[in-house]
């Protein structure tokens, strides 16, 4: 079994690789563990102990940035690999959930992944169905507009109020807490891509997935949502009691394992 790993926002391959240590003493001794280093230096993750550099594979999402993200994955995927697996802690989980969805959606019969694992997952950005364009006027108002794929203002009448859109509520909130003067600066705008949610999109992830969830994790109910996301067939799920986190006690990390052994016996089975 060959693995993909994909660390979080503000930290890098070789912490991620501390992270898993404890887990992969739990797995087969002939399972491989690539780790990839995102391309851009990020402000160290809150929970980050380690030294860095610190990186990531986007900053804001930004469409560019987010689709040079994706194209990033496919190269490696497709020079190095195939992997069997995904794993994905944080925003690296987001990624992997993004590119698995949006080619299952395009390619219908190959595969990205055989199976993936979400850690401490954000729910992914969506490439496909739109933005939403934040202008800060610097007296500390904020207008918001939709925006359809093609760049053009969606009224706000013909869809839900984007203060109460799932898709777009969230990316408000973490755009400003990761940028708590915006609202006092010069004035600016800048258009940031939606996220999927499985009340608004259909499809579902097709391969096995495992996700771990901490139960006082921020982004647990992002990670729920993902599950949600996810064909329940092939689908499961561990909650822990620890944060945005590894799980840190003996027991939930076993769970985990366990999962990952049976996603990988799926694999075979739906071949």
């Amino acid at each position: 079994m060959r693995i993909l790993c994909l660390h979080g926002h503000g930290t890098n391959a070789r912490i991620l690789e501390s992270q898993l240590e404890r887990l992969r003493a739990k797995l087969p001794h002939d399972w491989t563990f690539d780790f990839l280093d995102g391309e851009h230096v990020a402000p160290p993750a809150p929970e980050a102990i380690f030294p860095g550099p610190y990186l990531c594979y986007h900053g804001e999402p930004v469409e560019e940035d987010v689709k040079a993200a994706h194209q990033f994955l496919l190269e490696v995927v497709r020079e190095e690999g195939p992997f069997d697996m995904v794993v994905g802690f944080s925003q690296g989980a987001a990624l992997a959930a993004a590119a698995i969805a949006r080619h299952e959606q395009q390619y219908l019969t190959d595969d990205l992944f055989k199976a993936a694992v979400f850690v401490g997952a954000s729910m992914p950005f969506d490439l496909d169905t739109g933005k939403v364009r934040l202008t800060y006027d610097g007296t500390g108002c904020l207008r918001a507009e939709r925006l359809d794929a093609s760049g053009n203002a969606i009224p706000e009448e013909d869809g839900l109020r984007w203060a109460n859109d799932c898709r777009t509520a969230t990316v408000i909130n973490e755009f400003e807490s990761r940028n708590p003067d915006v609202r006092q600066t010069a004035p600016q705008s800048i258009e940031v891509l939606l996220r999927y949610h499985p009340r608004t999109h259909p499809q579902r992830i097709q391969i096995p997935t495992v996700h771990v969830v901490g139960a006082k994790d921020g982004y647990a109910q992002q990670g729920l949502d993902l599950v949600s996301l996810c064909d329940s067939r092939v689908c499961q799920t561990i909650i822990h009691e620890g944060g945005h986190e590894f799980p840190r006690k003996d027991e939930a990390l076993q769970r985990v394992a366990d999962c990952m052994q049976a996603a990988a016996a799926q694999t075979s089975y739906l071949q």
